[in-house]
């Protein structure tokens, strides 16, 4: 059921006990968003847990609750519990969390290709992040933001514009990232945190953009994160999708990350061409100009796959 702003709030109400997830491979959205929400529950006296299944990277730490987040094994739910599933557009998109949905769901979300899975839903396509609708939704119920929900929510937003930079910028968005500075948060600590490199990561920068491939007549770049180039990098591999993106004459850029011997995690990203479509033919989706997948075959199978698909687009 489609929800309003205060009916999601009369849901929240409702439940003493809440568990909050978000998609695989957090992003900033994914992170900021959840860590907020719990601190705004807890502070309702609410028993809240957050689980998501895939590793946190240690650049979303300086946020004070992001070292509490568990993997979905570590915590039971009974039917009692509501699931809150933020910034994910169904319940295969958050892997083995969706075991502790035993109670009813309600889905926080703004990409285009929700599938419309849970109990309640609040859906807004129209904005650049979860977080920028998280951030409408607390002003909307006149909720105080701490420093540190509004940090989370910055970088909720920043992180999935491209730091105001990509074409999902609205006036909203603008104006919800400055209700958050007036509340408190740092935009210069936000960035300095995310921008932050070890020498470690810096060294396998060089090894990644050794492997760029251009298909397309240059109009397509991609990165392979074979499980020897996983070895440099680990297993957080999100950000490096941004270099190739700005190679001259590109217009979509992706990378293909080796999960296992038959399953390969796609990541896509446009200046013109629907990467929504070519994601949703895969069982995926996000946004026209952002999206991903998860194909069920070898890294080099379901590389050609995607380049066959994005020539047809691009």
């Amino acid at each position: 059921m489609n929800c309003s702003s205060q009916e999601v709030r009369r849901i929240l109400a409702q439940h003493d006990r809440i568990v909050l997830t978000a998609h695989v491979s957090p992003d900033g959205d994914a992170i900021g968003s959840l860590l907020a929400m719990q601190e705004w529950l807890e502070g309702l006296g609410k028993e809240v847990v957050v689980a998501v299944d895939d590793d946190i990277d240690d650049k979303f730490f300086f946020l004070p609750l992001a070292e509490q987040i568990r993997r979905p094994d570590q915590i039971q739910t009974d039917a009692s519990w509501l699931t809150v599933v933020l910034d994910a557009t169904g319940m295969d998109r958050i892997g083995a969390a969706e075991v502790l949905a035993k109670g009813k769901v309600l889905n926080i979300d703004h990409h285009i290709s929700n599938l419309h899975f849970a109990d309640w839903e609040y859906v807004r396509p129209d904005c650049a992040a979860t977080g920028e609708i998280l951030t409408e939704l607390l002003a909307d119920w006149q909720a105080e933001f701490s420093p540190s929900m509004a940090n989370a929510l910055y970088m909720a937003i920043a992180t999935d514009c491209g730091f105001f930079k990509f074409s999902n910028t609205t006036g909203h968005t603008l104006r919800m990232a400055a209700l958050l500075v007036e509340a408190g948060a740092q935009p210069n600590v936000v960035s300095e945190h995310l921008e932050a490199r070890s020498l470690a990561k810096l060294q396998a920068l060089s090894e990644v953009l050794r492997h760029i491939e251009l298909f397309g007549e240059g109009q397509v770049a991609c990165l392979s994160f074979t499980p020897d180039l996983l070895q440099y990098t680990g297993e957080h591999t999100g950000s490096y999708i941004d270099y190739i993106r700005t190679i001259q004459g590109v217009d979509v850029a992706f990378t293909v990350k080796y999960v296992g011997a038959e399953e390969t995690r796609v990541s896509l990203r446009s200046k013109r061409a629907d990467v929504n479509a070519v994601a949703s033919m895969f069982g995926g989706g996000g946004h026209v100009r952002a999206a991903g997948c998860t194909v069920a075959a070898p890294l080099e199978e379901a590389k050609k796959m995607i380049v066959k698909e994005l020539l047809k687009v691009k």
